[in-house]
């Protein structure tokens, strides 16, 4: 297993600053942006909803990366995301569900037994996907992925508990929504943004 705030530090770091991440109700929206400032993030979403909403996302700004920083508790809850994420298999999104097994207080996930996350995305129509243990494979799966294209899932098996952050942000709310539009709004690829060519006529 590894840690997560070394994976999301890692991530971090290849981000740049006009793509996109989304992130759910799990430790995730707590350490990602203690070590994130580049790039449009949304953060907490509430459970079963980060993946559907980081395939809006990816949609609406076809060329740009969209990270979908997904957790196994939230994942769980809507499992037939992964049927819809395959049948559009958009080529600009990264899915990284980071799995510790547990709902932070309320007991361990499905996944500390035979739920096999990877699989059922697999099994969904996702075709590439993988279960990374490793900061080795996380380095090599995940820069990866953003360097080339297509739909990519990978499920990363993570320790459990909270990393201690000290530049820590509060992340939900109307401020982070607020922020969250401006910033979309002001994107170079947001419609009206984009530069209009005029050619006149002769």
């Amino acid at each position: 297993m590894v840690k997560r705030l070394d994976c999301l530090k890692l991530l971090a770091s290849w981000m740049d600053e006009n793509m996109f991440s989304v992130s759910s109700l799990s430790n995730n929206a707590r350490e990602w942006p203690s070590v994130c400032r580049q790039g449009h993030h949304f953060h907490n979403l509430n459970m079963g909803m980060c993946l559907s909403f980081a395939l809006g996302l990816s949609l609406a700004f076809p060329k740009r990366k969209v990270m979908a920083l997904e957790s196994d508790g939230s994942l769980l809850v809507d499992t037939s995301s992964l049927v819809t994420l395959a049948d559009v298999n958009p080529a600009n999104l990264i899915a990284l569900v980071f799995d510790n097994q547990e709902y932070g207080k309320m007991g361990p996930t499905a996944t500390s037994r035979r739920a096999n996350l990877e699989g059922i995305a697999h099994s969904a129509g996702v075709e590439d996907t993988a279960t990374i243990r490793t900061m080795e494979e996380f380095n090599s799966l995940v820069k990866g992925a953003i360097d080339s294209s297509g739909l990519k899932l990978f499920v990363i098996k993570v320790e459990r508990g909270r990393a201690p952050v000290g530049d820590y942000l509060r992340t939900d709310g109307r401020a982070m929504k607020e922020l969250f539009l401006q910033k979309l709004i002001s994107h170079p690829d947001y419609w009206g943004n984009e530069k209009v060519v005029t050619v006149n006529p002769k």
